[in-house]
């Protein structure tokens, strides 16, 4: 199983990342479970911070199609490795909805990330404590 974690910075003209996460969301629902991949999702102004992990083929896949995506610039991969078990479990894509205010998204991802690597949690609670 393969596990990738980046951040990328988006090219909406309203310079929020979460402006595009409906259609995002929309397009993991229907294709991440089908291709076993897991993760999650992070916005924060104009930044992406996501993990995906799955079956080798389909991370390739689907990395190699959010980097020819438009709606993505400066793609920098931080961790590009193989692992053994999900971090992420059953979770097709978490993402923070506008309706549920950032403090609680806040205190949601704290929660969700006590399953998952140091070094994982460590680059999304940088944002969160931020």
């Amino acid at each position: 199983m393969r596990q990738i974690i980046y951040t990328s910075v988006t090219t909406t003209a309203s310079g929020r990342a979460s402006d595009d996460c409906a259609a995002i969301l929309r397009v993991a629902a229907a294709r991440n479970g089908l291709d076993g991949i897991t993760g999650l999702l992070y916005t924060e102004d104009a930044s992406y911070l996501q993990t995906i992990e799955g079956p080798e083929e389909s991370v390739a896949e689907l990395f190699a199609d959010i980097s020819a995506d438009p709606r993505h610039r400066d793609i920098k991969i931080l961790v590009d490795r193989a692992v053994e078990e999900r971090e992420f479990g059953d979770w097709m894509l978490v993402h923070r909805d506008r309706r549920e205010t950032t403090d609680a998204f806040d205190r949601r991802l704290h929660v969700l990330l006590r399953g998952v690597s140091p070094e994982t949690a460590d680059y999304f609670r940088a944002l969160v404590d931020a």
